[in-house]
């Protein structure tokens, strides 16, 4: 059973992966700033970073996700978790397919569900403390979000297009240093400002324009949601995994395990909810997706830093639909929203149902 659990758990990570990783980076796709294959290798690169460093500070979502939903806090049996997780990779993988970003966290909280009402009946699940310390959190990201880079757009795309022309160049002077006969000529950097033609005239040593630097920007901001999203959801599919392992040890291994499946699941499948986000909900112009990818670098930071199971999918879908509405209603795709929002609440029963079943198997 225990080599169940850790192969469901590796599973539910690539599944992860795959349906996650483009989230970060879907706005980098969306104005053109890279390619998709570029963009999900450095979505790979920065969740399992996140992944990786978050191992110390990552306690709280642990605990979380280990105690309080089920149970009250009664040792449950190996195949409690193995049906769990079960019926998450069951759905995740099925989105993933489909090309819907859907929510890992919703995923397992299903999951638990699901194969506790099976193993100690509905009574013993916590749905108090499930609605308060999950459910909440994960209803109002995705509308925080949308109100923020809806706030945010318009003003950064106003600076973007005011700003994209302009450059900022380093270009080298010769000055003649002497009197009389002895001169000698002495290099100087001067820093000139001004639209890329002015500073193409000058033959600059190194230039940067307006543009550039709010791409540069943009991929730092993806990189973060990566990190941050590495942060926030390996402790949630490590919690399940450490469950079969001896108390205290294996938690390195639980965590290098679910970073490096996350990591290749976002390699190796992660296109298809790339292109939905990048491609069919809205147009992404620079400034619209520097706000969204800033907005939902900030709250899923937050979120990790403060151990609050927050979703990527909800904040970086909402911030991406938010976008959109900046611009106008008319240019979001509201059959593909749709169609995402259904995704998501169907997410949670679709994973109980599975588990439910999962564990009626397990049993006989």
């Amino acid at each position: 059973m225990a080599i169940l659990v850790l192969t469901l758990a590796a599973l539910l990570a690539f599944a992860n992966g795959a349906n996650d990783n483009s989230k970060g980076v879907a706005t980098l796709v969306g104005h053109g700033a890279a390619s998709p294959r570029s963009a999900l290798a450095w979505a790979a690169a920065t969740t399992a970073l996140g992944a990786l460093v978050g191992i110390l500070p990552s306690d709280g979502l642990v605990r979380a996700f280990r105690a309080g939903f089920v149970g009250d806090g009664a040792e449950l049996p190996p195949r409690f978790f193995a049906a769990a997780l079960a019926g998450a990779v069951a759905w995740v993988l099925f989105a993933t397919r489909s090309g819907l970003p859907v929510s890992t966290t919703h995923a397992i909280l299903g999951g638990l569900v699901g194969a506790g009402l099976y193993e100690v009946g509905a009574a013993q699940i916590g749905w108090a403390v499930l609605a308060q310390k999950a459910a909440l959190p994960l209803l109002v990201s995705p509308l925080v979000a949308l109100a923020l880079v809806f706030a945010a757009a318009r003003p950064l795309a106003a600076l973007a297009r005011r700003t994209e022309s302009r450059c900022l160049c380093a270009v080298e002077t010769l000055e003649p240093v002497g009197a009389g006969e002895v001169t000698v000529a002495r290099s100087r950097l001067a820093i000139v400002t001004g639209d890329t033609a002015g500073c193409a005239v000058h033959s600059p040593t190194a230039s940067m324009t307006g543009r550039g630097a709010a791409q540069t920007l943009h991929w730092g901001t993806s990189g973060f949601v990566g990190f941050a999203r590495g942060w926030n959801d390996t402790p949630k599919i490590a919690a399940l995994a450490l469950v079969v392992l001896p108390a205290g040890s294996g938690t390195f291994g639980a965590f290098v395990l679910v970073a490096a499946a996350m990591a290749l699941g976002g390699l190796f499948a992660g296109r298809r909810v790339l292109t939905t986000l990048s491609e069919r909900i809205t147009a992404l112009p620079l400034g619209e997706s520097l706000a969204a990818s800033g907005v939902s670098s900030i709250l899923v930071g937050l979120a990790s830093w403060q151990g609050l199971p927050v979703s990527t999918t909800h904040v970086t879908t909402g911030g991406i639909v938010g976008a959109g509405i900046a611009r106008s209603a008319q240019e979001v795709r509201w059959p593909v929203v749709r169609d995402v929002a259904l995704s998501w609440i169907v997410t949670l029963p679709a994973a109980a149902v599975v588990a439910l079943l999962a564990g009626l198997a397990l049993n006989r």
